[in-house]
């Protein structure tokens, strides 16, 4: 349909194993390829990703972090995380436009300007559905080449998502119709999660589950939890997500008592603690 299976099939949308790989029979989003390293997709202009780049797949799964990575062909120095230098040019997003955008949109939907919320996230969607990952280093990388033959010199990252070169998935980015958002329940389920769509791997999501907080932050960490226990064999041991104990951290004992006025405390400590 073009529209994100999280919103279309909510029940099974995260059923996938962890041995999903590329193939050009997926109709997927092209933000996907644009913000996670898969196996058997170009990897921006360094060449195929592959599961040799990954060092315990059973530990962290199969996928490499992407959206912030530099372009082979910027030149930029990125020595971050366990490089001894930690150094890093590459610029990394802090506030962009289509933020701004859904914000504004899940602001309407709040108001039940279903219409203008519409507009909005549709504007963000027509920006996604222009450029897909393209095969990036097709003149060196060989691996490419002999999975992909229309990568032949080709290193363009970026290309129309018809592109007769992309051999790895089928993008496709529909724009909703309010006839997809007959509620303003589906409307505020259709703006969260295009903004994890569009805000993936930017430090975004974490704060967002704390604005919309309550049962839906609860519910969401929970699934989250539970699904990842059969994915990480290192989770497995993970207990549940547990609200309220577990939506904040408890405030120190020492700073209630600190708080006393009068004999009053002027701390209360979080709910669940």
């Amino acid at each position: 349909t073009g529209l994100p299976k999280a919103f279309t099939d909510s029940a099974n949308w995260n059923n996938r194993d962890s041995t999903w790989t590329a193939s050009k029979t997926d109709t997927l989003d092209p933000r996907m390829d644009w913000t996670i390293g898969r196996d058997s997709v170009p990897y921006k202009d360094w060449g195929m990703h592959d599961t040799l780049w990954i060092r315990l797949i059973a530990n962290g799964g199969r996928y490499s972090a992407k959206k912030n990575a530099q372009e082979k062909a910027s030149g930029a120095v990125s020595k971050v995380g366990w490089q001894p230098e930690q150094e890093n040019a590459v610029h990394i997003h802090i506030f962009r436009y289509a933020d701004l955008l859904l914000l504004d949109a899940e602001a309407k939907v709040e108001t039940n300007d279903l219409a203008g919320a519409l507009a909005l996230v549709n504007q963000v969607r027509n920006r996604a559905g222009q450029k897909a990952q393209g095969c990036g280093d097709g003149s060196t990388d060989a691996k490419l080449r002999a999975r992909y033959p229309l990568c032949a010199g080709n290193d363009s990252i970026a290309v129309p998502l018809n592109s007769p070169s992309i051999g790895w998935a089928t993008y496709k980015v529909s724009p909703y119709t309010l006839a997809d958002w007959p509620t303003q329940a589906r409307a505020r389920a259709a703006v969260r999660i295009e903004r994890r769509l569009e805000l993936a791997m930017e430090g975004q999501r974490f704060f967002d589950l704390r604005r919309y907080g309550g049962a839906y932050a609860a519910q969401t960490m929970a699934t989250f939890l539970l699904k990842e226990k059969t994915r990480r064999s290192y989770k497995a041991t993970q207990l549940p997500y547990l609200s309220p104990l577990n939506d904040l951290y408890p405030i120190p004992v020492a700073e209630i008592d600190l708080s006393i006025v009068g004999g009053q405390k002027r701390l209360t400590q979080n709910p669940g603690w």
